[in-house]
């Protein structure tokens, strides 16, 4: 469960409706008020400035911040994170931040501080849960602030758009190697750069011998293909037509081709996606229609 947790990722899109302002100032108050020396006021009011810009920059980030002691108990988060996780501040600095993860347990924070040990930032994946028991993907950025005492500070992103975008691509890329029909994508130049499982059993080929070959050198410098490559690039249309060619084991093989130009989002022609289906029981069925049909005539006008 804690493995299939941290192999995703998390953002947060909440903008804070916070009220920060006034806090040096009152700060300032209490200080004038107090009966000290002039250089424990200033010595108070410099520390209270630095506490001020130090909220004002915890406040202004735009991931939930969680500022927790080294054993992970949450010591400071920012406005961000309450309305991220949907808790009241007091309640959330209660709990130790691995109470946020999906399928985190106590082994996270030692192994967060051994990477810290190795590298300035550690970047986590998982799934925070918030209050109600939803949860969403987060990426999760990790550092350690100076000062006597060790403070782990925790920046946490809501992934969620993302993580659907990515399992989208993932369903795609899985459907195309697992179509029945050959896929072959290449770019403005005719180059191959990627073809799927049915394409390669079809020419009997692997992958390595296929990419980046002329796809119309594949095919014997077919003109029907070079047809088909100019009229997609000429429109936004598919274009169709039927291809023979001899299979690995000496026999004809009918192809119905497909072709249509790929296009980045501002409409720059970007390459071509070709498909392939075999149409070669269709092609006999055919050819042996028409042969029975003209013996068929020839009996009756003999």
């Amino acid at each position: 469960m804690a493995e299939e947790a941290f192999s995703k990722t998390v953002r947060i899109d909440l903008m804070p409706d916070s009220n920060v302002g006034g806090g040096a100032s009152k700060a300032g108050d209490r200080i004038a008020g107090a009966n000290w020396s002039t250089r424990q006021r200033q010595t108070a009011a410099a520390a209270a400035a630095t506490r001020s810009k130090y909220e004002d920059l915890l406040q202004s980030v735009y991931d939930a911040a969680f500022i927790t002691s080294s054993s992970g108990k949450i010591l400071e988060v920012n406005d961000r994170a309450i309305e991220f996780l949907r808790y009241e501040k007091s309640k959330l600095c209660a709990l130790n931040f691995t109470d946020l993860l999906d399928g985190a347990d106590e082994t996270l924070m030692k192994s967060i501080a051994d990477m810290l040990e190795l590298e300035r930032f550690a970047l986590l994946q998982a799934f925070c849960r918030r209050r109600d028991g939803s949860v969403f993907p987060a990426e999760i950025a990790v550092s350690r602030l100076s000062g006597d005492k060790v403070r782990l500070c925790f920046f946490v992103r809501d992934i969620t758009i993302r993580h659907h975008a990515e399992e989208m691509l993932r369903t795609e890329h899985t459907a195309v190697q697992t179509c029945g029909s050959g896929i072959a994508i290449a770019d403005i130049d005719g180059l191959l750069g990627y073809v799927n499982p049915a394409f390669m059993r079809m020419l009997g080929s692997d992958s390595e011998e296929l990419l980046h070959q002329d796809i119309r050198a594949v095919f014997g410098g077919s003109e029907m293909l070079s047809e088909l490559i100019e009229n997609a690039f000429s429109d936004n249309q598919t274009w169709l037509g039927d291809l023979e060619i001899i299979n690995t084991d000496g026999d004809p093989l009918y192809l119905q081709v497909s072709a249509a130009c790929s296009r980045s989002a501002d409409g720059e022609a970007r390459g071509i996606v070709f498909s392939f289906a075999d149409i070669t029981l269709h092609k006999q069925t055919e050819k042996e229609l028409q042969e029975a049909k003209a013996a068929l005539e020839a009996g009756q006008l003999g």
